[in-house]
C-alpha cells in the first residue's frame, strides 16, 4: 500500500452541510450585522426533516454583499440553484398560517430596507382617556371687539373723522378691551405707560391711534375745522416707533399707512436694516413726522445723520420690550433713549408753531411687553418714569390692598384650542406629515398653516424636502396688507410723499416659495410651501411673507421664531410648534400667530416620550384651558389612511410585519422608507476608502444638496436643543436625546458625526469642555448673540457696530458655538 494505512471515518448525519457565507464591501459595522443576522436566522430557522430529499452540493461557498439601500444580497456559482432542498409536497398541514421566526431574514425583497419605525421606542408616561370628551360650551374670545352701543371709538377721545374712517375704511365697529384702557390714557394724560396684553389684541393700534389723533388736533379742530396750522412733513418728527425685527417694522408701518389715510398731511417712513440707508438719509432730509425703525439702525443715523433732528420727539415707543432686550438691543436702546433726551425738548415747529398746546408737554415713553420679565422691568428703569400699567382687563382683582397694580398672568387667547402629541423621535418626520395632510384633507377647512422650527438649517431642509420637485405654477395673488419695498413709495406715505415708484418684477421668492408634495388632497392638489428665517435676504424676507400672507390658495408657513411676534397674517387657522420654543413666553407667542382679534384657531406642539412630558405643565400656565395629549398613532391613523402622492410620482404602499398592505402602519413604514432612499440615492455612490468601507464622516457630494441639508439640519437641530432657558432645561435634557432615532427624523439612517461645540459630542473632554463654558455663558447672551441675525440690523453698519459683532461672535465661537445658527 502506497499510504500510511491510516484510516478515518466522520458520520455527518443526513442534514445538508450549510455553505459558510463571505461578505464583502460596505462598511466593516453593516457586514458584522449582516453575519451576526444570517447566523441569528439560521439558529432560529426550523429544522429540515430527515425524509427531505436534497440535490447534493456543488461545494462552492458562496458570497454575499451589503449594499446601503439595498440590503444583503447572496451571490454564488453554478450550482447556487442545486443548492436549494427540493420543495415537498404540500399537506393539509400547511392551510394553517406558520408561524413567522422573531428574527426575519436580512435578505428582504425588492431591494428595500426595513426602517423600524414602532420598534424600541420609549415609553410614554401620559395617561390618555379612552373615553370621548365631553363637549363644553365655546370660550368666549378675550381678544374680540368690545360689544355695547357705548363701545365705540368716538366715546374714548377720538375725533369724528378718524372713528368714521376706522368704521368704514377699516372695518372696526369697536375697540378691543386693551385699546378701551389705553387710548384715553395716552389721549388726555402725559403719564409713561407700560402696556401688557395677549397677542393678537390690537395693541398696534393702541397705542398708534392717541399719536395719530394728537398729532392731526394740531390742524384740525374736533368738528374738523381747520385751526388754521398748516402742518407738513418738515414740520418737525413727533413720535418714534422701535421694533425688534424688519417684518415688525414693516406691518406697524402697513397699519400705520391705513390709518394715516384719514390724515394724509402726516408723513411716516421706516428705517430697518437690509435696505440702502442713502434713500433712508433721503427720506429723514425731507422731512417725517413719526418713524418707525429698528434699534441697531437708528442708532447708527442718530450717530451719522445729521439731519435727524429727534428735538420735537414727543413719543418714543418701545413694542415687544422684552424680544429687543433678549436679542441684545440694551446699548443701542440706552442710546437711544440718552441722546434723545440730551437736548432740552423743543416747544415750537420751524414755522413757529406752537405744540404744547396739543402734543404733551413732556417725553412719554411706552413700552409694550407680554411679560414682566426681569429684563423688561430693567428696559422700563431705563426708559419709564413714574409709569401707569395698563393691562385688557384692570379689574379689583389685579389691584393690591393699597389701590395698586400688581403682576397678571399673560395667557394665550382664551377660544385658542391647545393639544400636544406624545411623539417617539423616529416618528417625528412621517407623524408630522400625516397632520398636515390631514389637515388640508378637506377644502376650506385651513386655509393658513405655520410651523415653527428651532434653527434655519432645519428650515431648509423641510422646505425641500416637503416641496414639488415639478415646475412650480403660478401662484394666486390677492392684494397684500403689506406693502412690498419695490411697490411702496421711495419717501415714506403721506400727501407730502414722492410718487411711487413703477413695480418691478419680484423674483426673489424663486428658493423661499414653491408647491408642496406629501401633504396634498384631492380636495387640496395645490398647497403653497414658504420658510422664513432671519438668515434670507431681506429682499426675500419680505417677498416671501407678502407672498403668504396674500395667497389664496392654502399655504404653509416653515419658519424659526422670527414669525412670533406681532406678525398679524389674515386667516392663519393652525400653528404646528414641530421644536418646543425656547422658553414659555416665545410659547405664547408662538401660538398667537392664530386666534387673533376674536377669531378660533388651534395649536400642536411636538414633545418626545420621557422628560419632556413634564413640559405640559409649563404650558397649562400659559394656557386659559388645559392642553389636550394626543398619541402619535391617532394622527398617523387619520392622515394616512389614504395613500400618500411621492414627489418623483406614485403613492405609497408597503407591508407590515403582520403581512397586512395599505395599512396606516404600512403606508408609514414606506413613507419613511422613500424619504430615507430620496437620501441614499447619492450617499452610496460615494467613494469608498481604500479599505473597502464608505468614510462615515466624508462630507456629502456637491451635486447631493438634499443629504447635505439633512445632516446640517440635524446638526444645527442638537445645537439648538440645548439653548432652552435654565429653568426648563430640566425637560429638555440633552443627556436623554437619541442620536439615532433622532437622526431618522431627518431622513437619516444614523447619526453625523461632528456635531461640535461639546454639546453633544462623541466625546465629553476632560477639563469640562465646550459644553460648559457654552452653559456657564448663560441664556442671554447666548441668545443676544445668535439671535442678532433676526433683528433689524444688516446691509450697512458703522465701524463701531461692525466691532461690537465680531466681539461677540468672537466669545461665542471661543464657546464652541461657532456653526450655532438658530436663525
Amino acid at each position: 500500500m502506497a499510504d500510511d494505512g491510516m484510516l478515518m471515518n466522520f458520520e455527518i448525519g443526513d442534514v445538508p452541510i450549510s455553505n459558510q457565507v463571505k461578505f464583502k464591501g460596505g462598511r466593516w459595522r453593516d457586514r458584522v450585522k449582516a453575519q451576526k443576522s444570517v447566523k441569528k436566522w439560521d439558529t432560529d430557522r426550523p429544522k429540515k426533516d430527515s425524509n427531505t430529499p436534497t440535490v447534493p452540493s456543488s461545494g462552492r461557498p458562496k458570497t454575499a454583499r451589503y449594499i446601503p439601500g439595498v440590503g444583503v444580497q447572496i451571490e454564488g456559482g453554478e450550482g447556487d440553484e442545486a443548492d436549494r432542498p427540493a420543495k415537498r409536497p404540500r399537506t393539509d398541514s400547511d392551510a394553517q398560517p406558520a408561524q413567522r421566526p422573531q428574527q426575519p431574514r436580512p435578505q428582504i425583497k425588492s431591494g428595500q430596507t426595513s426602517s423600524k419605525l414602532f420598534t424600541s421606542n420609549p415609553t410614554h408616561t401620559t395617561t390618555f382617556d379612552d373615553k370621548p370628551a365631553e363637549e363644553t360650551e365655546e370660550a368666549k374670545p378675550s381678544n374680540a371687539p368690545l360689544s355695547g352701543e357705548a363701545e365705540n371709538f368716538t366715546a374714548l377721545g377720538l375725533s369724528r373723522r378718524i372713528a368714521q374712517h376706522l368704521s368704514t375704511k377699516l372695518e372696526m365697529k369697536a375697540p378691543t378691551a386693551i385699546q378701551k384702557n389705553t387710548i384715553p390714557q395716552l389721549v388726555k394724560e402725559d403719564n409713561d405707560a407700560f402696556l401688557q396684553a395677549e397677542t393678537g389684541s390690537g395693541k398696534t393700534l393702541a397705542y398708534l391711534l392717541p399719536i395719530v389723533q394728537r398729532i392731526t388736533a394740531l390742524s384740525q379742530n374736533e368738528d374738523g375745522s381747520s385751526t388754521g396750522v398748516q402742518l407738513h412733513r418738515d414740520s418737525g418728527l413727533f413720535a418714534i416707533v422701535l421694533a425688534p425685527t424688519r417684518e415688525l417694522c414693516k406691518q406697524i408701518a402697513a397699519v400705520l399707512e391705513r390709518l394715516l389715510r384719514c390724515a394724509p398731511w402726516i408723513v411716516s417712513t421706516t428705517v430697518t436694516g437690509g435696505e440702502s440707508k442713502k434713500s433712508e438719509k433721503a427720506r429723514l432730509r425731507k422731512g417725517v413726522n413719526i418713524l418707525i425703525a429698528t434699534p441697531g439702525r437708528l442708532t447708527d443715523h442718530l450717530d451719522n445723520t445729521k439731519v435727524l433732528d429727534v428735538g420735537t420727539v414727543r413719543w418714543l415707543v418701545l413694542d415687544e420690550g422684552d424680544r429687543m432686550m433678549e436679542m441684545g438691543f440694551e446699548d443701542d436702546l440706552k442710546t437711544i433713549v440718552g441722546e434723545i433726551r440730551k437736548d432740552p425738548l423743543k416747544h415750537e415747529t420751524k414755522d413757529g408753531v406752537v405744540l404744547d398746546k396739543v402734543l404733551p408737554a413732556r417725553r412719554v415713553t411706552v413700552l409694550c411687553s407680554a411679560t414682566m420679565k426681569m429684563n423688561v422691568q430693567k428696559l422700563g428703569e431705563i426708559s419709564l418714569t413714574d409709569a401707569v400699567h395698563i393691562t385688557a382687563t384692570t379689574t379689583d382683582e389685579e389691584k393690591d390692598a393699597e389701590g395698586n397694580m400688581v403682576e397678571s398672568a399673560f395667557a394665550a387667547p382664551s377660544q385658542l384650542k391647545q393639544s400636544y402629541l406624545i411623539v417617539p423621535a423616529k416618528l417625528r418626520l412621517v407623524t408630522l406629515i400625516a397632520l398636515l395632510k390631514s389637515t388640508f384633507a378637506r377644502k376650506g377647512s385651513v386655509m393658513k398653516a405655520i410651523i415653527f422650527i428651532s434653527c434655519a438649517d432645519s428650515v431648509n431642509f423641510h422646505f425641500d424636502l416637503l416641496k414639488s420637485t415639478a415646475p412650480p405654477p403660478k401662484p394666486k395673488m390677492a392684494p397684500s396688507a403689506l406693502p412690498s419695498p419695490d411697490d411702496s413709495p421711495s419717501f415714506g406715505t403721506g400727501a407730502n410723499a414722492s410718487t411711487p415708484k413703477a413695480p418691478k418684477v419680484d423674483t426673489s421668492t424663486d428658493d423661499t416659495v414653491a408647491p408642496a408634495t406629501y401633504i396634498t388632497s384631492p380636495a387640496n392638489p395645490s398647497i403653497i410651501l414658504h420658510k422664513l428665517h432671519g438668515s434670507l435676504p431681506q429682499s426675500s424676507r419680505t417677498a416671501t411673507l407678502n407672498s403668504f400672507t396674500s395667497s389664496k390658495d392654502p399655504a404653509v408657513l416653515i419658519t424659526t421664531d422670527i414669525s412670533s411676534r406681532g406678525l398679524d397674517v389674515p386667516s392663519v387657522d393652525l400653528v404646528v410648534e414641530y421644536d418646543p420654543a425656547f422658553a414659555a413666553a416665545d410659547h405664547v407667542h408662538r401660538v398667537g400667530r392664530t386666534a387673533r382679534a376674536g377669531r378660533p384657531g388651534k395649536a400642536v406642539i411636538f414633545l418626545q416620550p420621557g422628560c419632556e412630558e413634564g413640559y405640559v405643565e409649563v404650558l397649562k400656565q400659559g394656557a386659559s384651558s388645559v392642553p389636550q395629549p394626543q398619541l402619535y398613532d391617532a394622527v398617523l391613523q387619520k392622515g394616512l389612511s389614504t395613500p400618500v402622492q411621492l414627489p418623483g410620482g406614485g403613492e405609497t404602499a408597503g407591508e407590515d410585519e403582520g403581512g397586512r398592505r395599505n395599512t396606516w402602519m404600512s403606508r408609514a413604514e414606506a413613507l419613511q422608507l422613500s424619504i430615507e432612499q430620496r437620501l441614499l440615492v447619492k450617499e452610496d455612490d460615494e467613494t469608498e476608502n481604500s479599505r473597502g468601507g464608505r468614510n462615515r464622516y466624508a462630507p456629502a457630494k456637491k451635486d447631493d444638496p438634499l443629504l447635505d441639508a439633512a445632516r446640517q439640519a440635524f446638526k444645527s437641530h442638537v445645537r439648538a436643543y440645548a439653548t432652552h432657558v435654565r429653568e426648563e432645561r430640566g425637560y429638555f435634557d440633552k443627556g436623554q436625546l437619541h442620536l439615532g432615532h433622532m437622526a431618522k427624523s431627518f431622513g437619516l439612517r444614523e447619526a453625523p458625526g461632528g456635531i461640535g461645540g461639546g454639546v453633544v459630542g462623541r466625546k465629553r473632554p476632560a477639563n469640562g469642555g465646550a459644553a460648559n463654558k457654552f452653559a456657564a455663558a448663560g441664556q442671554g447672551q447666548k441668545r443676544k448673540a445668535v439671535s442678532r441675525e433676526d433683528d433689524g440690523e444688516g446691509g450697512e453698519v458703522d465701524e463701531e457696530a461692525r466691532r461690537r459683532m465680531k466681539a461677540k461672535m468672537n466669545a461665542l465661537a471661543k464657546a464652541g458655538a461657532s456653526e450655532f445658527n438658530i436663525g
